[in-house]
């Protein structure tokens, strides 16, 4: 275990630490001074879900960014392949890899990146020789749009470059987020995997070149105007339906319908704590079911999805700051949209589904 960690450390630039891990007994993230904590804490988790952020702790002077893109991350998860219709989803996974690893290396900056096996997918991590994007003008003026640091906007892009959008949905990294697993480990979620088992291996080893990320600027660039021009979109169109759900709601009689149809979220997800799909809650029920549905102040909000996830960490532990995610989730509705329907959570999460019918059901007959 080790030698994997150093391995994953000679990714990194100077300095090393102090950095911040995350292991599964822990829950949410620390800051280790040294080597030898990160493996002190690695221990004390059975080496479960251990890994460390790609990027230091300290990130921004005054507010402003101050860290160059050092490392570029890819998430590749065998679940997101299996809503194509195609029941061959590890053949699709392997195609999605050999197709992010040819954009990488012969497409793109030429890159010879580590690829690990998680246990239910795969992980690229291939360091790169950036700069700091806020020092440019050209990027600089993209800041008082956006909610996040440029450094932390070009890793998402480059995980969409790469994959062509077919990475983790649920997965935007950012440089305070940015979490590499360590080879040797074990992944929680998969220990019941006859298959394949729970152990991170390492499948490629980046060839110690740093390629230059100014090939994918001209493409970064313009994917931050579509970003820009894709949210002013989603606000109009949000302020729309706000407005409309706001005249819907006006007459008690609608608003109280309107309250009876989302009973499935009351009775098979708030009064039924789940082991997984906590951070899809949050951000597609949840947030904009208190908020934009039964027009909680945001506190209270915060408040009900809290002892929500106080009870789920009692089934199996959080394996993210559930203070960080909350607040997210909560800024996120608080552009307006509503929570899935059931119809459409039975296509995209058939498996919640499922779950959140036969809660509602148990309960409805207990009552």
């Amino acid at each position: 275990m080790e030698l994997d960690f150093e391995f994953i450390l000679d990714h990194f630039q100077e300095p090393l630490f102090p950095r911040k891990i995350m292991t599964k007994a822990l829950g949410h993230q620390v800051e280790v001074f040294d080597k030898q904590s990160a493996l002190k804490y690695f221990r004390l988790s059975n080496y479960e879900d251990c890994r460390i952020n790609a990027y230091p702790s300290y990130t921004s002077f005054h507010g402003i960014n101050r860290t160059a893109v050092s490392i570029l991350m890819v998430d590749l998860d065998l679940k997101d392949f299996s809503r194509r219709g195609n029941s061959n989803r590890e053949k699709l996974l392997e195609n999605g890899l050999n197709k992010a690893l040819y954009k990488i290396e012969k497409e793109s900056i030429g890159g010879n990146p580590t690829v690990l096996w998680t246990g239910n997918g795969y992980h690229i991590y291939q360091p790169v020789s950036g700069i700091i994007l806020e020092e440019y003008e050209t990027f600089y003026d993209f800041t008082k749009y956006l909610n996040k640091d440029l450094t932390s906007l070009f890793i998402q892009f480059a995980e969409e470059y790469f994959t062509e959008s077919t990475e983790d949905r649920l997965h935007n990294p950012t440089v305070k987020s940015c979490l590499l697993r360590i080879p040797g480990s074990l992944n929680s979620k998969c220990l019941a995997n006859k298959n394949n088992g729970p152990e991170v291996k390492i499948v490629q080893k980046w060839d110690s070149k740093r390629p230059c990320i100014q090939p994918l600027l001209r493409d970064f660039r313009r994917w931050l105007i579509q970003k820009r021009i894709d949210d002013i979109e989603q606000l109009k169109k949000q302020e729309r339906k706000h407005r409309k759900f706001q005249i819907m709601i006006s007459q008690s009689q609608e608003h109280e319908n309107r309250i009876n149809k989302i009973k499935w979220i009351e009775n098979g997800i708030l009064e039924n704590p789940l082991s997984d799909f906590r951070k899809y809650i949050i951000w597609r029920i949840l947030s904009p079911y208190l908020l934009n549905v039964k027009s909680l102040p945001k506190e209270e909000s915060y408040s009900v999805i809290k002892n929500w996830l106080d009870k789920c960490d009692k089934l199996e532990i959080l394996n993210f700051n559930a203070k960080i995610m909350i607040k997210e989730g909560l800024r996120s509705a608080s552009k307006g949209y509503f929570p899935i329907s059931l119809e459409k959570l039975k296509e995209e999460n058939k498996e919640l589904y499922d779950i959140v019918v036969r809660a509602g059901k148990r309960i409805s007959e207990n009552t």
